[in-house]
């Protein structure tokens, strides 16, 4: 049985289509990121969240950690990011001032803003795929000058 939801819960992020028009005019990752993280952040309120790449180092998320129990912020969530083939892009984390369980709203938007990181990061990783395999004007692989052509035979 489907079950609605509250009146009070509201399914998009602030900005979520601007948040859309970064990605797809291809601003830098990290900036896209940061506005989804702000977003969420404004909308929940009492939380900082936090997206970490697989490619980020260990140390730095041990730090972070560490740095958060410091200022006596305690983990309100945890979700992996997912690309529309189920691969692991990276981990959106947020922390809270109190000890307390994202409600319904909140894990709404906690959704929408991985599926925005996601849509992100799996756009800047074609975009970065596509420049590493250009193509010249007449459909041909760029090779270097110093390179023979490709044999005929």
């Amino acid at each position: 049985m489907y079950r609605q939801e509250p009146n009070n819960v509201q399914s998009l992020l602030p900005g979520e289509g601007q948040l859309l028009e970064m990605i797809f005019e291809g601003a830098a990752l990290q900036q896209i990121l940061a506005r989804v993280c702000n977003a969420l952040d404004l909308q929940v309120g009492n939380v900082v969240s936090l997206v970490f790449l697989p490619d980020d180092e260990e140390h730095t998320l041990h730090s972070i950690e560490e740095s958060a129990e410091k200022f006596g912020l305690t983990a309100f969530s945890c979700k992996p990011i997912l690309s529309t083939e189920n691969e692991f892009l990276g981990t959106l984390e947020m922390y809270c001032c109190f000890s307390r369980a994202p409600n319904l709203g909140d894990c709404v938007l906690i959704e929408r803003a991985t599926h925005l990181a996601a849509l992100a990061i799996e756009h800047h990783n074609h975009d970065v795929d596509a420049d590493s395999c250009s193509l010249d004007w007449s459909g041909s692989a760029r090779r270097s000058p110093h390179q023979p052509p490709p044999s005929t035979n």
